[in-house]
């Protein structure tokens, strides 16, 4: 059964919220305020967390800040509800680590059609989880082997590719790559840059470039190798 944290300080929407999802078949904890959400969170760890922006105290947008700098929440999914309209608002929510935005009033059927994608995208990754494999990196050729496949990339991917490789399980920004990869320094460069490199990376090592599933990607977070890879330097 999958868990999902309310946040919001809307006694109704909170009362309403929590029936009609208990009613879909999920067991729903509910809190009016950060405080209440962070006593909840010392003993609940929820597969979905409805975070509202405009809470009182701390806002939903500096909670959801601080909720990715916990390791046990750093990939929850955490979609925001909010009566704000204005596109900046989902601009700041998102590059603060939210998943997605829904704006009140909302249609409870998209609201319920939302929380089944995200949940959809976690057996993905749970799935994920259970398979590993080995990429094997060959620095003078700038080739790899992956699937039993010699590939062989250009400098740049072959960097790209090593570097999420062997730096951490986290994301990466796209400012993280820059400073990393290309080695610019901290705020120079050009997100198409890397953008491009990652969808000429994504052609020649996943089965299906339109549907990663070995470099993904997330909205304000960046990018990671999605696979349990054991990453070899061969000379």
């Amino acid at each position: 059964m999958y868990e999902i944290l309310i946040v919001d300080d809307d006694a109704a929407i909170l009362e309403l919220l929590q029936r009609l999802l208990s009613n879909e078949g999920y067991r729903v904890f509910a809190a009016s305020c950060v405080g209440e959400a962070k006593v909840l969170l010392d003993n609940v760890y929820p597969h979905l967390i409805l975070l509202d922006v405009g809470l009182p105290e701390v806002d939903g947008i500096t909670f959801c800040g601080q909720l990715r700098q916990m390791p046990k929440f750093r990939d929850t999914p955490i979609v925001f509800l909010t009566g704000q309209s204005a596109p900046e608002s989902a601009a700041r929510a998102l590059d603060a680590g939210g998943d997605d935005y829904l704006r009140k009033p909302f249609a409870i059927r998209e609201l319920i059609a939302r929380i089944k994608a995200h949940f959809r995208r976690l057996q993905v990754a749970q799935a994920l989880e259970n398979f590993s494999d080995t990429i094997e990196f060959f620095p003078d050729t700038y080739q790899i082997r992956l699937h039993r496949r010699l590939i062989t990339l250009t400098p740049v991917e072959f960097s790209l590719l090593h570097y999420m490789c062997t730096s951490g399980e986290g994301w990466h920004s796209i400012q993280d790559l820059l400073v990393h990869v290309w080695q610019y320094p901290q705020g120079v460069g050009n997100a198409a840059l890397v953008r491009n490199h990652i969808r000429n990376l994504r052609m020649k090592i996943e089965e299906d470039p339109e549907h990663p599933r070995i470099v993904i990607s997330r909205h304000g977070r960046g990018y990671r190798v999605a696979l349990k890879i054991a990453a070899k330097s061969l000379s």
